[in-house]
Parts: C-alpha cells; sequence; structure tokens
C-alpha cells in the first residue's frame, strides 16, 4: 500500500517536472517559425555566382552557392540573410516568412563581404581584423590533386611555396619568413582536425591562411608559423542528389638539362688538357693521345679495366680478364645518362562525388584516384581518397554531423639524388655486351658507381604504403538564443608500411654482392576533442558582440617495429620476404607520445559596422616541456576601423571603401621533440652490451642515455604586430597591404655538452632570438560587364617580401650553426646578425694571370699560381686559412609575387598564372662535379672551352672558369664562384575551357558540361644552371643547397567536368 501510494506520488512528480522541463524548453528554442529558404544569386549580367556565400545575420550558419548560383537554408521566419561575394556588394535580405529569394549582386568591393573561416569559427570579410587571406575556390581546383598546397603558391601573399616535382611529396609552406631554426611549417587544420592529411583539391571547399598573431593565437602553442584552414565540402539543404564526375588526363615531360659534354672526343680532350695542366703527359686506358695536338684525341672501341690489356676482346678475350670484369664496347656517341632516366610521366586524376540534402539532413560522398609517374624511371604515385560528409538538424536546437576522410597511397621507387648522373663517366653504355647494366668496375678511371639506370632499376621495388583515416564528429547544441554549445572530436591516424629491398650491383665495384631487405610497420594517432561555447548578438542592429569560450585536449601517439634480413636464395617475389633471410637479422622498436591541454576564449565587438575590435586569449600545457614551465599564455588584441563609412568619405566618388587594421598578438612553437623536458635512455648492441670482469667476462645487457633532458626549458614565444590598409577605389579595384614584423623569443637551440657526458643528444635550451619583418600586397582589377558585353576579366597581383635575421644565437657571440656535410663541406652556416641561413666560404677575386700576381697575393699553400682562383684575405692578416671564411649568398628572397589571369566570353573561359622569386641565391652542389673537377663524370662544356689555358680559348682574361686540373685543389671548398643567382619566372599554370551552350546540355540531360585542356609549369625564365631555381630541401639549414632537385615537369592535361 505505501509501496504503491510512494510510486503515484513519485509518477506525479516526473509529470511535473517534465511539463516544466517542457515549458522552459518550448519558451527558450521557439523564438521563430523555421522556414526553408532556397533561391538564386547571380551577378549584374544575370550569371550565376559559385560560390556566393549566405549567411544568418548574428550567427556563424551559412551555405555556399553551388555552381549554378542556387542556395537552401534553413533558418528562422524573421531572420536576416546576409548575401556576399568577393567583390561584389553584399545584400542583407529579411527573410519574413519568405521560402523562395532572388537575389543579384553587383559589383561594389566596398564589401568584401564572403563569409572566410577563422580559429573556431566564421565571419565576414569585412569584420575580419586580423590577416587573413583566402585562396579562390577556382584556383583551388586548377591545380593537380596531388597536392593541395601547391594551390597557395602566388595566390597568397606572404606565403613561399616550394614545390617538389616527386611525384606524392607535399609541398613546403612557409608564412611570413621563418620564424625559428626548429622547424617552420605552418600548422594544417581541416575540418578541425590538426595535422590531417590534406583532402585531394576537387573535395575542398574552403582555403584560409592565418598569418599574425592577432588570428593565429587562438591556436597558441601551435601557430607561430601561420595556420592554414581547410573545409572540405558538404551537401545543401533541400537539394536534390547532383552527381558530379571530374576527369583529368594527361603526360608530363622534363626537358631540363646540365651543362654537360658527353660526346667521347670531347670527354678525351678534357682529360688531354687536365694533364697537359698537370705537367702529365696525357694518358688512359680509354683515349689515344698526341702530347702536342689536342685535337689528335681518339676514343678506343673497348672500355679497358685496371689489369686489362689494350687489344681487341672480340678475337682475345684473354686480354679483357673477363671473370672480374664484363666486356663492354664504349659507347662512342656518349651516354646521356639524364636523358636515359627521364621517361614521359603520365598523370590520371578522376573524382566522382554526390551531394544533396533535405530539409532537415546534408550530405556529400566523394572518391578520387589519382596517379602520376614520375619524370625519371622507375617512379610512381597512386592514391585512393574517399570522403564522405554528412550534417543533420535534428531539432531546431540540436545539429550533429561528421566529416570522413580515408586515403591509401603508395609511393613506388627510388627517391635518392642525383649523384650517379654526375659521377659517371658517359663513355659507359647502358649495357655490357651480353645485355647486363655496365658500370664502374669496368675502371680505368672511370669512377666505382653503379649505373643510374640499373640502380632505379633494382629499386623499382621500393614501396612506401600508407592507409590514413581522418575525420570529426560533432554535436551542436543552442539551448537558448544566441548560446551555441558545441562537443567536436578529431582524429587523424594513419598505418605506414615500407619495403625496403637492396639488390646486388656487380657492375659497381664498392657494390654489394648480396641482397638485403628492410621493412618498416607503424601507426601514428592523433586525437582533439574541442568544447566550445559561443555566444553572439546585435543589439540595436548597430551594437554587434560576439564571446567564444573553448577547453581542448590533444594528443598524439606513435609506435612502429623494423627489421631487416641478409643471405636470401631468391630474390623472386615469392621468396624474397624477411622469414627466407638467414644472415645479420637485426630487429628495432621505437614508440613516442606527447599531449596538450589548453583553454581559450575570444571576444569580438564592433559598432555599425565601423569600428572593430577583438581580444584573444590561449593558455597551452604541454608534456613536451618539465613542469617548471609547462604552461604557456598566448593573447593577441586586435582592431579595424572602416574609415569609408564616416560621414566625411560619405559622398567621395573614386574611394568605394577603406579600412585600417592593426593587430599585436603572440603565439608559441614546441617543436623540439616529445622527450626534451627529460634524460631518455635506450639500449642496442653495440653501445650498451658491456663485457663484465674483462674481455673474457659475459655479455650483460645495460642502457646508455640517448638524450639530456632540460626541465627548465620554456616555450618559444613570437610576438607579431601588423598594420594594414583595405581598400577599394572605383568599385573595380581591391587592394589590401600589410606591413608586418614577427620576433621569435627563447628561441631553442642545442647548446654542445662536455664530451664527459658520453653520446647522449643535448637538450635544446631558451637562447635565441630571431625577427622577420615585411610587406604583404594583394591587388585585383575586375573589368568587364555591362558596359563590354559577354566580355569580363580579373587581373591580381600578389607580392610579398620579408627581411629574416638571427638577433642572437646564443650567449655565446662565436656561436652558429652549420648545413649538412656534403663530402667534407658545409655550404651553410647561420650566427647572431645573419639570415637563416646564408651561404659561407671563401670569396673569389678573379683568376691569376701571371705567376707576378700570384706571388703579389697572400700566401695560399701552393695554390697561387697562373690559372688558379685568387682568393680573397678577409680578415687582412697576410695568408689565406679558414679564417678568412665569410658570408657570400643569401637563399631567402628579395621578394616574391604572382600574376593572375582570368578571362570569361560566352562559354569561354581562360585562365592563367605566372609566379616569381626574384633574389634568392643557390648552389649548384653538382658544379663541384662537372666545373671543378671531382670524380670522372661528365664535366661541364666550359671546362674545356672557357677555363684558363684552355687552347679553345683566344684570350685567357675571358676566362670562366680556372685551369682544368686531374688533382682535388682548392676549388673543392665553398666559395662565391660556386653560388648563383636562382631568381626565376614560371608560367605556372594555364587553361582554356569550353561550357556547354544550354541547348545542348538539355538534350543531353545534364545541368553542366565543361571541357577543358590545362597546362602547368608550361615555361621557366631563370639563368639558374641547375634542373629547377625552385629548390626543395629537406632540412631548413640546407636552404638553397641543390642537390640534384627533380625538375619541374612540363604537364598537359585534358579535362571533362560533367554535374548530372
Amino acid at each position: 500500500m505505501f509501496k504503491n501510494h510512494f510510486r503515484k506520488k513519485i509518477h506525479k512528480s516526473k509529470r511535473g517536472i517534465m511539463s516544466l522541463f517542457t515549458f522552459i524548453c518550448f519558451t527558450s528554442l521557439s523564438y521563430a517559425q523555421t522556414v526553408t529558404v532556397s533561391g538564386t544569386v547571380t551577378d549584374d549580367l544575370n550569371a550565376p555566382l559559385i560560390g556566393a556565400n549566405i549567411l544568418i545575420k548574428g550567427t556563424t550558419k551559412g551555405v555556399v552557392a553551388d555552381f549554378d548560383g542556387n542556395f537552401s537554408i534553413e533558418t528562422a521566419s524573421d531572420a536576416i540573410l546576409v548575401v556576399s561575394y568577393t567583390g561584389f556588394a553584399s545584400k542583407e535580405i529579411p527573410v519574413d516568412g519568405q521560402t523562395t529569394i532572388a537575389v543579384q549582386l553587383f559589383p561594389d568591393a566596398a564589401a568584401l563581404d564572403e563569409v572566410v573561416i577563422i580559429g573556431y569559427g566564421s565571419r565576414k570579410r569585412s569584420d575580419v581584423t586580423g590577416a587573413v587571406s583566402s585562396v579562390n575556390t577556382q584556383y583551388i581546383e586548377q591545380q593537380s590533386a596531388g597536392d593541395a598546397t601547391r594551390a597557395l603558391q602566388g595566390s597568397a601573399s606572404g606565403v613561399t611555396v616550394v614545390s617538389s616535382a616527386r611525384p606524392g611529396v607535399q609541398a613546403q609552406v612557409r608564412i611570413r619568413g621563418l620564424g625559428t631554426i626548429n622547424g617552420n611549417g605552418p600548422l594544417y587544420v581541416v575540418d578541425g582536425v590538426f595535422g590531417a592529411q590534406l583532402p585531394p583539391t576537387n573535395q575542398i571547399e574552403s582555403m584560409q591562411v592565418l598569418k599574425d598573431a592577432s588570428s593565429t593565437a587562438i591556436y597558441g602553442a601551435r601557430g607561430a608559423n601561420g595556420v592554414v584552414l581547410i573545409t572540405t565540402k558538404t551537401g545543401r539543404t533541400g537539394q536534390k542528389a547532383k552527381v558530379e564526375l571530374n576527369v583529368r588526363t594527361g603526360i608530363g615531360t622534363a626537358n631540363s638539362r646540365y651543362d654537360l659534354v658527353t660526346d667521347p672526343v670531347l670527354i678525351g680532350q678534357q682529360i688531354w688538357l687536365e694533364q697537359t695542366n698537370d705537367g702529365i703527359a696525357p694518358n688512359s686506358a680509354h683515349f689515344n693521345f698526341d702530347p702536342n695536338n689536342i685535337q689528335g684525341t681518339t676514343v678506343n672501341d673497348y672500355l679497358f679495366p685496371n689489369g686489362a690489356s689494350i687489344g681487341d676482346p672480340s678475337t682475345d678475350p684473354s686480354l679483357y680478364v673477363e671473370r672480374d670484369y664484363p666486356i663492354t664496347l664504349t659507347n662512342q656517341e656518349g651516354t646521356d645518362w639524364l636523358k636515359e632516366l627521364y621517361q614521359p610521366a603520365p598523370i590520371t586524376d578522376v573524382t566522382l562525388s554526390v551531394t544533396g540534402g533535405s530539409e532537415k539532413t546534408t550530405y556529400a560522398l566523394s572518391g578520387n584516384y589519382f596517379k602520376e609517374e614520375g619524370v625519371l624511371r622507375y617512379n610512381s604515385f597512386d592514391r585512393y581518397a574517399f570522403r564522405a560528409n554528412a550534417d543533420s538538424q535534428v531539432k531546431d536546437w540540436l545539429k550533429i554531423g561528421q566529416r570522413l576522410g580515408v586515403t591509401l597511397t603508395e609511393s613506388k621507387g627510388n627517391t635518392a639524388d642525383f649523384n650517379t648522373i654526375v659521377e659517371t663517366s658517359p663513355l659507359i653504355p647502358v649495357r655490357d655486351i651480353a645485355g647486363n647494366f655496365a658500370g664502374g668496375i669496368v675502371g680505368g678511371g672511370l669512377n666505382d658507381g653503379p649505373n643510374p639506370l640499373g640502380n632505379n632499376f633494382r629499386e623499382r621495388k621500393d614501396k612506401r604504403t600508407t592507409i590514413n583515416a581522418t575525420g570529426n564528429f560533432y554535436v551542436e547544441v543552442k539551448p537558448i538564443k544566441n548560446i551555441a554549445v558545441k562537443t567536436l572530436f578529431g582524429y587523424n591516424t594513419s598505418w605506414y608500411s615500407n619495403f625496403d629491398p637492396r639488390f646486388a650491383d656487380p657492375e659497381n665495384t664498392n657494390g654489394t654482392t648480396g641482397s638485403t631487405l628492410n621493412e618498416t610497420r607503424g601507426k601514428n594517432l592523433t586525437w582533439n576533442w574541442t568544447n566550445t561555447i559561443n555566444y553572439s548578438k546585435t543589439f540595436n542592429e548597430l551594437h554587434n558582440f560576439e564571446l567564444l569560450l573553448g577547453t581542448e585536449a590533444t594528443r598524439f601517439e606513435f609506435d612502429q617495429i623494423n627489421a631487416g634480413r641478409e643471405g636470401f636464395i631468391s630474390t623472386d617475389d615469392d621468396f624474397f620476404q624477411l622469414s627466407s633471410g638467414s644472415d645479420n637479422q637485426t630487429n628495432g622498436s621505437a614508440a613516442a607520445a606527447w599531449a596538450l591541454n589548453s583553454y581559450f576564449g575570444r571576444a569580438y565587438y564592433s559598432y555599425d559596422d565601423k569600428y572593430m575590435l577583438e581580444a584573444t586569449i590561449r593558455r597551452d600545457g604541454s608534456s613536451r616541456f618539465g613542469s617548471n614551465n609547462r604552461w604557456g599564455n598566448f593573447p593577441a588584441v586586435s582592431g579595424g576601423w572602416v574609415v569609408s563609412r564616416e560621414n566625411f568619405l560619405a559622398d567621395s566618388s573614386w574611394l568605394s571603401y577603406l579600412k585600417l587594421r592593426a593587430g599585436w598578438g603572440q603565439s608559441g612553437n614546441d617543436q623540439i621533440g616529445n622527450y626534451n623536458g627529460f634524460s631518455t635512455f635506450g639500449s642496442d648492441l653495440g653501445a650498451s652490451f658491456y663485457g663484465i670482469g674483462g674481455a673474457d667476462g659475459t655479455i650483460i645487457q645495460g642502457v646508455q642515455t640517448t638524450a639530456i633532458g632540460n626541465p627548465d626549458a620554456k616555450w618559444e614565444t613570437t610576438t607579431s604586430t601588423n598594420f594594414a590598409v583595405d581598400a577599394t577605389l572605383f568599385n573595380r579595384v581591391n587592394m589590401t597591404l600589410d606591413v608586418w614584423s614577427k620576433d621569435t623569443s627563447d628561441m631553442l637551440f642545442p647548446v654542445a655538452i662536455p664530451a664527459v657526458e658520453g653520446i647522449a643528444n643535448a637538450p635544446s635550451v631558451n637562447i635565441g632570438d630571431m625577427e622577420n619583418k615585411g610587406i604583404d600586397l594583394e591587388l585585383s582589377y575586375r573589368g568587364g560587364g555591362s558596359d563590354d558585353g559577354d566580355f569580363k576579366y580579373t587581373v591580381g597581383l600578389i607580392f610579398s617580401q620579408y627581411r629574416n635575421q638571427i638577433t642572437r644565437l646564443s650567449d655565446n657571440e662565436d656561436e652558429f650553426i652549420v648545413g649538412s656535410e656534403q663530402r667534407a663541406q658545409r655550404y651553410t652556416r647561420a650566427e647572431t646578425g645573419t639570415a637563416f641561413p646564408e651561404f659561407f666560404g671563401y670569396i673569389v677575386d678573379g683568376i691569376f694571370q701571371s705567376q707576378a700576381e700570384a706571388d703579389g697575393h697572400a700566401p695560399n699553400g701552393d695554390y697561387n699560381q697562373p690559372g688558379n682562383l685568387i682568393i680573397r684575405d678577409v680578415d687582412g692578416d697576410g695568408e689565406i686559412t679558414p679564417d678568412d671564411r665569410t658570408y657570400i649568398g643569401n637563399p631567402n628572397p628579395d621578394f616574391t609575387a604572382g600574376l593572375n589571369l582570368r578571362l570569361e566570353y560566352k562559354n569561354f573561359d581562360f585562365t592563367a598564372s605566372l609566379y616569381t622569386s626574384q633574389g634568392n641565391d643557390a648552389i649548384n652542389y653538382y658544379n663541384r662535379f662537372t666545373r671543378y673537377g671531382l670524380f670522372q663524370g661528365p664535366k661541364s662544356a666550359d671546362r674545356l672551352f672557357r677555363s684558363w689555358g684552355s687552347p679553345f680559348l683566344a684570350n685567357n682574361a675571358d676566362a670562366v672558369l680556372p685551369k682544368a686540373s686531374s688533382q682535388t685543389s682548392f676549388e673543392q671548398n665553398t666559395h662565391s664562384d660556386l653560388v648563383e643567382d636562382a631568381s626565376f619566372i614560371r608560367l605556372q599554370n594555364a587553361q582554356i575551357g569550353f561550357n556547354l551552350p544550354d541547348k545542348i546540355l538539355n538534350d543531353l540531360d545534364i545541368s553542366s558540361m565543361r571541357v577543358y585542356v590545362m597546362g602547368t609549369n608550361l615555361f621557366t625564365i631563370s639563368d639558374y644552371s641547375g634542373l629547377d631555381a625552385e629548390i626543395f630541401v629537406d632540412n631548413e639549414i640546407d636552404r638553397g643547397l641543390d642537390r640534384g632537385n627533380w625538375p619541374a615537369p612540363r604537364q598537359i592535361i585534358l579535362g571533362l567536368d560533367i554535374k548530372l
């Protein structure tokens, strides 16, 4: 009885609570009836504005118009829609219960009101106070699907992009100079996921670049080098399913050449000249010489190795020592090894996508297949990419969604440099008479390297496979009007395997006789959990206020195993696996992890769309630092003033828009490894297994210190200031000018440790400062329109200039850092007062013309002789020593610029993009081989015809090279004659397209069809001697050092876009 009474009481209480909860929810959520508004956005010529932004005023919710200018958005019946497009005046359209709206925009750059993505939100361009560049969507889709970062080159000011021609290698992006010596790459955020693999270009909806600290401080510890924000495509509400097919196919070719002599007679004449200059009677196993006449040089039919006798192996094979050396005919035409390695490089890019949505749910599905062969034989890159995006407005107050991208990539082939090409003599044919690869084993001074083509052929089975999954799940709740609470879980995980076989190269004297196999397998996982609450409200249609608060947790985990084997009985694919190798069995493993915990906030206020003020703060705690300095604070403040809205400019006929911006902020960098704050230990056979009790004692496993920790290290902090002007003249000319500075303090640097500490790596300590200052300019003009009929055009100019300097490297004034060693030489260096980096070496003041001139110069051992280089005595001590080395060149450009053109006439369109980098120096490392005689590979024509003492040179005063010598000499040191101007101008993209007329489309029952032909890297203007003036390096300290940079292929591509 009591139990039933108690249950009834609870039941009544439940009904009361539920009634109260329902009333609260109803009153808080039902401010206005929800309607779905559909419409079309067109320009002044009634052409659809593809990608126009439709934003619900006072919120961050919006959609983008499709290819036909159509849109659909769910909103309150009393809402106001803000419709905008770059270069057009925006319009505010009251919904007032309407369900269909037609919007026509007119050119008026006074608006600049496209919606741009910013950290953890979006905002109208006119409301942005930081330095944010947007990349045009059409320009993104013109790029190769293999690398979306190439779209940034020449399209966003303040951004330097260096592309690699190797298939599947992502370009290096640097934003506003080089801010540190510890990694200068920007933070990539794809759909809210940090460090995610970049999607194919056809899957990208928008790309924004955050350049100053007032815009990047919201990302705190990872924002110092700039941020690239990418959002992927989604469906539209109320849109029927649309199917889109994009197909590209084409061919790439490389035509760049080194200036090399491949004619065997000329090669013999070079040897004659070298030995004659050295006072040696010309001699070689491969040539016959007239010691008195360079023109009397002839070439032998066979390459005779050391130990063989001159004769005809075809009649007396015993002369040739067959047992050790294969019989090799001299290539009488000369082998052009680069030509042998080059190949036509097919490219295929196919994307199929389906997008659509109901009134509540939108979706986008996309699949992409991309394949690119390398311009060097036996290299390729394949990628399969799938993406599924979905959003659902479950309730008026509840929205959920997810983003998922899965890719499978496979790279095959040799990724090494071009050493073998410049080390292998053109006398050697591709194959010997038995059909095997010929190489340096023929001896006779032709070097000991492998056959370049054979090297690539044997490494064709190198394979690097990666499966990547990236995406997010989110829930957004609006409990009351003007407040949105969102939680997002993002993930980025990769599984990878590397198959690295090495096969015997019998044509190489120093080669391997057996086969080896190394395999590596591992996985990476990065996840971030982001929680935000956003308040946004407009008061009296004048005061706009936004407040964002958030927390974020991020964790990275990595582990891998590797194994190696030798002693394989067969290299057949069915047998060549780790379990078949019997010798030198090695195994290893590695693992690492780090975590970041963050709190952040942002407040924004604007009055009458005229005055803007924004403040940001983020607090990060990183496991990479010790407990003493684990947390760092990163504040920022910025403001804007739309001067053109003032009354005193209201009647201006030429100044359509003028906005002033200023910002200051700080961001951080923790790219110092995962355990800098801690000492680490390891174990391996060579360093930590000890004999206890003497040489015959038992081997006992131990550990060694691998790195010494520094618990007192703290964040690198980059302080940025930015002053900018946004202006529009005559409703046609748009301009953005930013003047900025970026100062990095407490730069982390690994100082030297005493030898008594053993072989442990040194920890990084806060001892350095670096500064960057520069100018960014974006200028565009939109012409044509109603006065020009069907003809429209847009011209855009991007200009960037910066200066970089290390203001303090360490407390030791003599401290410096150097680049990697290349055959006993280092080429780059940096210290206090220099740029990062610069070339360092001797200064050449010409060539000695007489012994008297040589005797009057500072002594340099026995090198001072007629025909040798004049080395400057920099320190003035009266002799040439290593102390006379100084800074001799700067690989950082004086400026970069891009010129972008778009023409439209009726159904035709044409686009072209020029890019230039000016004032950047480079060193072509292979000039040591080809111009100054290191090894007996092919040499430069200048070494024979324009070197001092050449019988082909009428006047030694006109020599461009010192006298040729067969001996390694002082010229092999780093010196100023190796430094070149690597400035270049490149037509990086041109495309002409045709949209089929509506009549044909109606007959075919399709929405649109466009066919086009596109060319990339169509021409390059440069005086640089290397294969490509755009030099890609793995380490920033080696910037500008060209060790065989792959040449950018010229691609001709046919394309077809169909929308059903």
